[in-house]
């Protein structure tokens, strides 16, 4: 399953940025020669899966390994950490080195911070006398794409640099104008290129607080909330994928590469079921309509095995959507829903207290009560 989306359809030429990384990175790995162990901090490394499949790191003797605070397992003479700015990732850099040391291990040590290094990190390495057995750049990772349409912004002004100051600001909300003013005051004294974005619209949190308090009942808002997406991505049993592999975890990439998820995202769950059935069944009719006759062109055979390809896809969803109905089908989410509606369409809220007091006194999660 391919975890980088497709940018293919964004609106802005997101390919070339998320070419630009790879090539940076795939720079560092190449400069160091031999085999190596790519040490990453563990927020960075599900931000890299959506910049470079771990195959190719693979392809230049590359090792890789999550950051933490217990010594270094690797064979590699080479050690390449790539982590962000953190204060506390220096030490864990420091006592790995020291680790080494006292096993009397031999290694060439080489730190890459992202976006950029800071003094106060080196002070740390410094103080921890390993300063001087590193090697210490820069992996310069500014602008993340997410999906076709979402940027994860790593360093601040890194939108402007890649594509121009954005001309016109629209505004709803106090906070988003004075927001407005200080960026348009902003652009009149330091002017940058030729915008590739035409307009931005910052919509101030207090315009809504209602919505983030209420449950998501879309097919993505239902996966994020109850099985939390990052990075694209989410984390779930293998069992629940249908695999025979009980206690395996398996990440489950989304988004807009995935054409059949890009279709039901945004469509409430029992839709999704509709639909993914309908698509089913009509590719289980084509296949005994295939099976049965000797009639079909070569075009329409061409058709129906193109059809075929997305079967994976198709499975995938079920089984997500079938696990999203045993949460969704449960009497407490139920409740849920049916206080939140109470609450926005201000009816009268006596009848609120009976479900409310059942929640608390049956333990139910405390965050969604408030």
């Amino acid at each position: 399953m391919a975890q980088i989306p497709n940018l293919d359809n964004a609106a802005l030429n997101l390919t070339a940025l998320r070419e630009q990384s790879q090539k940076e990175l795939l720079s560092i790995i190449k400069s160091i020669r031999g085999k190596k162990c790519l040490v990453i901090d563990p927020k960075l490394a599900g931000t890299l899966s959506l910049i470079l499949q771990t195959s190719v790191l693979k392809e230049y003797g590359t090792e890789l390994r999550i950051l933490s605070a217990d010594p270094l397992q690797t064979e590699c003479p080479k050690v390449v950490y790539l982590v962000r700015s953190q204060l506390n990732f220096m030490k864990f850099v420091a006592n790995q080195i020291k680790n080494d040391e006292s096993k009397g291990l031999q290694r060439e040590y080489h730190l890459y911070f992202v976006p950029r290094r800071i003094v106060a990190c080196e002070k740390i390495l410094e103080e921890e006398k390993v300063h001087q057995k590193l090697t210490i750049g820069e992996y310069p990772l500014y602008l993340v794409p997410l999906d076709e349409d979402v940027l994860s912004l790593e360093l601040d002004y890194s939108l402007q640099f890649a594509f121009g100051v954005i001309p016109n600001i629209r505004a709803k909300g106090v906070a988003s104008t004075k927001a407005a003013e200080l960026l348009n005051h902003m652009q009149l004294e330091d002017p940058m290129g030729i915008p590739e974005i035409d307009t931005v619209i910052l919509l101030d949190r207090e315009v809504d607080m209602v919505t983030p308090m209420c449950s998501q009942l879309t097919y993505e808002g239902l996966l994020d909330e109850m099985l939390e997406i990052h990075n694209g991505s989410v984390e779930v049993d293998a069992s629940i994928m249908g695999a025979q592999q009980d206690g395996k975890k398996v990440k489950v990439p989304l988004n807009s590469s995935d054409k059949l998820y890009k279709e039901i995202r945004d469509l409430n769950l029992h839709v999704v079921v509709q639909v993914v059935r309908q698509k089913a069944t009509s590719i289980q009719q084509d296949y005994a309509e295939v099976k049965s006759t000797n009639t079909q062109s070569v075009s329409e055979l061409k058709d129906f095995v193109k059809r075929l390809h997305s079967l994976p896809e198709i499975a995938r969803h079920v089984n997500l959507a079938q696990h999203l109905q045993s949460f969704a089908a449960k009497p407490a989410f139920h409740a849920r829903v049916e206080i939140e509606q109470i609450i926005l369409e201000a009816q009268t809220y006596e009848t609120l207290f009976p479900p409310l007091n059942s929640m608390l006194l049956e333990f139910y999660s405390f965050r969604p009560i408030i």
